[in-house]
Parts: structure tokens; C-alpha cells; sequence
């Protein structure tokens, strides 16, 4: 097919928030605008394969009447947004475009691509082979049938197509509007496309406490809430789940949401078996705990984010029972757009026959996984549609837990609440280094009224989507890649910060490295990314944004480590000490790491020893 949906790659919302991110923000002249390109990261190239697509997508036109480039975004989006555009896209777009020169299309009257296969597939029944298809309506071979497809499927919303290529229209296709347009008309072609979308999540809509919490999920999906007890750490997750739940997951009593799961960590937890289960010799089957069956619902629902409260989590040795987390934590890696870890739980549990014949699948009635099921049960393999209550088949989930075992998926958060006081635990360097830290220890008193209205349900154009939580970086690589522009000053800057704060602490425990480096250029890119940051990193904004993640960084991931008597922080041949010449680092106003530094300042001179924790 000469018109394809694109030849040279999918649109996926990936694929768009990726175009947008590169191309120009304001309108300029065309030459400007090709100049730029050609020093992106497309090069030349961009002119030659991507430019295909990202006019296709009607990302933006140029107007050759007036030597003009015309951007549809002034700033970057999410994926979430994405989503929305592409099913606007795909219900106007047309077939030829006018970026279409092939003398074959010529004569051929310009084509709504969507409606034109809706009135072909209605007038044959309402079913018909999609490759047949548009070669009858297009009159041209098709030869990108599995882009077609899933661009159908994923984005029209009236026309799905089956795994034989069989395309059925659905109920509603009926609501679909007939669209005609001059196929040599750019910018007519350009603004078929509303450009006004919604934009989710703004920061007006997130206190700053709530914005600090966030951008540290979105840096590591492994958060510590630590403070005094009855500062509301729990209560927190379980607002972030109230506010991101779905309509099928909410529960009728409207006090346990489904995409929420507490786990209360127990004294006498010495090892994983509470938390991923166990094989159990008594009854010849392998126990799934709440947590592992809580997974595998997360699976099912990939664009909702879930949350895992794991309460009073030091009332027991956090690196006995929760060493296979940390250690599967570590193993993140960003796979085509998706962060996919290691096994938790070893796919040999689900392909191993138990004693008497019990298998996993099997046991809960399902060989594949089928099965009603009430609406928030967190039962193993259970989904359900919520308008129908009629099981549908996740045979995807079963082969992929055979063959992977039971990841960590990208879109699950596991928060814990800390108290640090005589009865609990203290928690080692190696499980700070891999959690983000807040402390918690109240505040304004009366800002406790009027907060019950946090644990409502949100009507779905008010929900916090996915695209809100889930990381886009796992190593520092990637911000670098998402910021080509400063990606010389970020090095630059993020190095220097852990060196000054390495020569403080130079010959003690605390010494930091890689780890840290790392997340601090993450929580950076992130920064960056909601201030939609543009620039080359030499202005103010972006001095500003590297001292603001340098401050999180020490005091969620470096300060939480520190701790010892007056001896460890004394510095030899100089009137400070290690506390006192570290509060340097900051600035007093607004600075957290300064006044923590001061209170563990005063902390030493009063007791001759310090810490983190009060």
C-alpha cells in the first residue's frame, strides 16, 4: 500500500511524546525549523524516514507560501495525552495525504481512512478481512497489514481486529462522522487534527509535599515514608490509589480501593515466605500470598498504577524477608517503551506439577485464565469485564509467568511506612541506598480538617492516570538521551555535586557512588521533564533544577545513612565539623538537607552522637 499508516515506524503514543520532545516548540521559518532538525538527534536522516511520520501524524505542517513552520504542541506531553491524539487522529485521518506525490493517487478523490473501511466492512455484513479490505477500498496492496492493524485495534475504537485478521465493527461505530478534505490542502490537513487536548495532571492540582513524593516513585517505584507514629504515612498510599482508581476496580463500600494492597509486616517475618509465599509439604501446593496474587492483578490492568502499603515494615529485619525485592529491584531494565525486571517468584513454580497433580492453573478452576470473579477479589488469575461480569481468557499472562516467572510489574509502587523508634529495627546502608526516603513528622495541626474529601473516588476525566506515576528513566543514560541539549552540563553538574559531598564525608561509611549518581540524574531528568525544560543548561532554571534534586538526593538517599559520635564527624585541622561544613552545600532558604543538617548538628553537640532518625 503506497499510503501507509507509516512506513517507517509505528505510531505508537511512544513514538509521538518522542516527536514532540524533538521537534520545535514555537513557530519559526521553515529554514530554521530544517536547520534545527538537522542538528537533532535524527541528523539529516529526519528528512529522509521520520519526517514521514511525524507530518502524517500532523505533528506539524510548513507553509511554503509563507516560509513558515507551524508546531502543533508548545510542550511536551505524556503518553497518556498521546493516547488521546492518536484516537483523534486516526478517526480524521485521510487517505491520500498531502505528503503523498505518487502519480497512483492522483485522480483518486482523498479517502477518510477510518470511515472508508466503517461504510465498506457495514456494507459486507459488518466482517471482513482487513488485508482484502483496504485494498478494495484503497484500490492498492497493502504491505504494512500488522501496522495497520494494530493501529486499528489500539486507537479507533470502532473497527477490532482478531488474531486471523478478521475486522468486525463495533456497537457504536454508527457515531462516526464522515470527513472530507482538500487532499493538496497542508494546513487544512494539519488543523483536521484538535490540537486542544486535556492536560492531566497539572501541577495545580498536586500540593508540593504531593509533588516530592511523586517525582520519587517516578525515580524509584520503592518509596520509605519514615516520621513519627499518626502523621498519616498510610494514609498517603492509600490517597494515591483513591485518586488513580478506575471505575471497574472501585469497591461499593468506597473504603478499600482495588488498586490498593496494605500488607502489615509482622515481628517474627525472618524470610520471604509471608510476602511471596511458599511450597507448603502439608498440602502438596505452593501458598501465594496476598502479595504475589496482587501482582499478578496488576498485570492484568497494565495502564492503572497499583500500590503496595507495607505498614510498619522495620517491626522485622527489612534485609531478611525483603532481600529477593531489593535484589530484583536492581535488576530494572527499559525494554521497547516497558521497565521489566527479574523473577520474583521463579517461573518454575507455575510450570511444575505439585503433589497429587496440583498445578496453579488448574487449582482455581482455570487451564487458561477464565474465570468471574466479584469485583475487587484479589483471587490468582481472576479478571472480569465490569459491564457484562462475563470472564474473558488471559492466556497471555499465563504463558508469560511459565516462561518469566512472577516480575515486578512496571506499573506497581511499593511504598513503606517507617517508625523509628526502640521497638523496630534499624534499617541497613544497603536498604537505604535502594529506597527513597521521606520523612514525615507532622506539621500544621489544623491542616488535618477536611482531608476526608482525599479518600473519595475521582470522577475518570480527574483521575491521576498512569502516565503520572511510571518512570520513564531507569539509568542515567536515558535522561541524557531524553535531554541532548544539556546532556553535557548534566554530567557535568550531577558529578560535582557527588564529589562535594564525598569530600565531607571522605573516610567514613558514608562515602556514596554509583548507585546514587544514578538516581540523582534521574530524579534530575524528571525535574527537567515537568518544568518541560528546553533549554541548553546554562540559564537560571536549570542551575535551579540541578541544586533542587541534588537537596532530594541528600536528604532522601545520603543523610538517612549517617549516623555516629562526635569522634566519626570532627575534621581534622578545621574549627567545623563534617555536619556543619556539608550545610555549605546548601542554600537555608527552602533547603531540606540544610535543616536536617542542622538538626543533626544540634543533635551531636547535645548527645556527642548523631543520626538521621530523631
Amino acid at each position: 500500500m503506497a499510503d501507509p499508516i507509516c512506513r517507517w515506524r509505528n505510531p505508537t503514543p511512544k513514538t509521538v511524546c518522542e516527536f514532540v520532545e524533538e521537534l520545535p516548540k514555537e513557530e519559526m521559518s521553515s529554514n530554521e525549523f530544517r536547520k534545527r532538525m538537522s542538528n537533532s538527534k535524527y541528523g539529516e536522516e529526519f528528512f529522509h524516514t521520520p519526517y514521514q511520520l511525524a507530518c502524517q501524524l500532523g505533528l506539524y505542517y510548513e507553509d511554503s507560501t509563507i516560509d513558515k513552520y507551524v508546531p502543533r504542541f508548545n510542550r511536551n506531553i505524556t503518553e497518556e495525552e498521546a493516547i488521546d491524539y492518536l484516537k483523534l487522529w486516526i478517526s480524521k485521518y485521510y487517505i491520500p495525504n498531502p505528503y503523498i506525490s505518487r502519480s497512483s493517487f492522483q485522480n483518486i478523490e482523498p479517502k477518510p481512512f477510518l470511515w472508508s473501511l466503517v461504510s465498506f466492512i457495514e456494507e459486507n455484513s459488518g466482517r471482513y478481512d482487513i488485508h482484502d479490505a483496504c485494498e478494495q477500498v484503497f484500490k492498492e496492496e497493502i504491505g504494512n497489514k500488522d501496522i495497520i492493524v494494530n493501529a486499528l485495534n489500539k486507537y479507533s475504537e470502532i473497527i477490532k481486529i482478531d488474531k486471523n485478521g478478521m475486522a468486525e465493527l463495533v456497537d457504536n461505530y454508527k457515531d462516526i462522522m464522515e470527513h472530507k478534505i482538500d487532499r493538496n490542502d497542508k494546513k487544512a490537513f494539519f488543523e483536521t487534527f484538535n490540537k486542544n487536548l486535556t492536560i492531566i495532571n497539572s501541577d495545580k492540582e498536586v500540593s508540593d509535599y504531593q509533588k516530592k513524593l511523586l517525582t520519587a516513585l517516578r525515580t524509584k517505584p520503592f518509596v520509605l515514608l519514615a516520621g513519627i507514629s499518626g502523621t498519616g504515612k498510610s494514609r498517603i498510599v492509600r490517597e494515591l490509589a483513591f485518586k488513580s482508581c478506575p471505575a471497574e476496580l472501585q469497591d461499593a463500600d468506597q473504603t478499600t480501593p482495588g488498586n490498593y494492597c496494605m500488607i502489615e509486616v509482622k515481628p517474627n517475618w525472618h524470610d520471604s515466605t509471608e510476602l511471596l509465599g511458599y511450597y507448603s509439604n502439608i498440602s502438596g501446593k505452593y501458598m501465594f500470598s496476598d502479595f504475589a496474587k496482587f501482582l499478578v492483578k496488576a498485570m492484568q490492568h497494565p495502564d492503572v498504577p497499583f500500590f503496595v502499603c507495607l505498614d510498619e515494615m522495620n517491626l522485622a529485619p527489612v534485609e531478611q524477608y525483603f532481600a529477593e525485592f531489593l535484589s530484583v529491584l536492581e535488576t530494572r531494565k527499559m525494554v521497547d517503551g516497558h521497565i521489566v525486571t527479574g523473577a520474583l517468584v521463579k517461573s518454575e513454580w507455575f510450570t511444575r506439577k505439585y503433589e497429587g497433580g496440583f498445578d496453579p492453573f488448574t487449582e482455581v478452576g482455570l487451564e487458561k485464565i477464565a474465570r468471574t470473579v466479584s469485583q475487587n477479589e484479589t483471587d490468582l488469575f481472576a479478571q472480569h469485564t465490569e459491564a457484562s461480569n462475563e470472564p474473558y481468557e488471559r492466556q497471555d499472562i499465563v504463558d508469560y509467568l511459565k516462561e518469566k516467572g512472577l516480575t515486578l510489574p512496571d506499573n506497581v509502587f511499593v511504598i513503606g511506612t517507617v517508625n523509628m523508634d526502640d521497638t523496630t529495627h534499624q534499617f541497613s546502608r544497603k536498604v537505604i541506598d535502594r529506597a527513597m526516603t521521606i520523612e514525615m513528622n507532622g506539621g500544621d495541626l489544623g491542616a488535618m480538617f477536611g482531608g476526608s474529601a482525599a479518600l473519595n473516588y475521582l470522577p475518570e476525566d480527574k483521575q491521576w492516570k498512569i502516565e503520572f506515576f511510571r518512570p520513564r528513566y531507569v539509568n542515567a543514560d536515558e535522561v541524557l538521551a531524553a535531554h541532548p541539549d544539556c546532556a553535557e552540563q548534566i554530567k557535568a553538574e550531577s558529578v560535582e555535586k557527588i564529589k562535594s559531598i564525598n569530600t565531607m564525608l571522605e573516610n567514613t561509611p558514608f562515602v556514596v557512588s554509583y548507585r546514587v549518581l544514578n538516581e540523582l540524574v534521574i530524579y534530575l531528568g524528571n525535574l527537567l521533564d515537568a518544568a518541560q525544560y528546553q533549554g541548553d543548561g546554562t540559564d537560571e532554571i536549570f542551575v535551579a533544577k540541578v541544586q533542587e534534586a541534588f537537596d532530594a538526593i541528600t536528604l532522601m538517599k545520603i543523610l538517612p545513612r549517617v549516623e555516629g559520635d562526635d569522634e566519626l564527624f570532627d575534621m581534622k585541622n578545621d574549627t567545623q565539623n563534617r555536619l556543619q561544613k556539608m550545610q555549605e552545600l546548601f542554600t537555608a532558604e527552602n533547603s531540606g538537607s540544610h535543616r536536617k543538617l542542622q538538626e543533626m548538628d544540634n543533635r551531636l553537640e547535645q548527645m556527642q552522637f548523631t543520626r538521621f532518625w530523631p
